[in-house]
């Protein structure tokens, strides 16, 4: 139900259809992320709280991706599985020891960034 009488039943289509791809993309974060609540009010803070929780979901999927093709089978997890319990700091060993490798593999590897102004 609507009061925009002066907006056509298409436009209305089209509006209620965007705010549909905000709830599944809001359900995918409480999901995905464990982002069930939001700490702030603002805009800001929302803006803030969300792409943080990003940053950390893509490193954690980058760290996944990068390891777990090279685990033998005995040792494989999911994804969920590898998050949790690398939140909980439960890593199985040969998760810890190869993440330990990629991170010092990567961090050789990076270079240092200057801005000149």
């Amino acid at each position: 139900m609507t009061d925009l009488m002066h907006v056509t039943a298409e436009q209305i289509a089209q509006i209620y259809k965007a705010r549909w791809r905000i709830e599944v993309f809001f359900r995918w974060i409480k999901q995905h992320m464990n982002l069930t609540t939001l700490f702030g009010t603002t805009e800001n803070a929302v803006y803030g709280q969300l792409f943080s929780a990003l940053m950390v979901y893509v490193l954690l999927k980058w760290s996944f991706d990068a390891l777990s093709l090279k685990m033998p089978r005995h040792a494989r997890l999911s994804f969920v599985q590898f998050s949790r319990l690398f939140g909980l700091c439960k890593l199985p060993i040969e998760w810890v020891v190869r993440l330990n490798r990629l991170l010092q593999y990567t961090s050789g590897r990076m270079t240092c960034i200057t801005i000149s102004g």
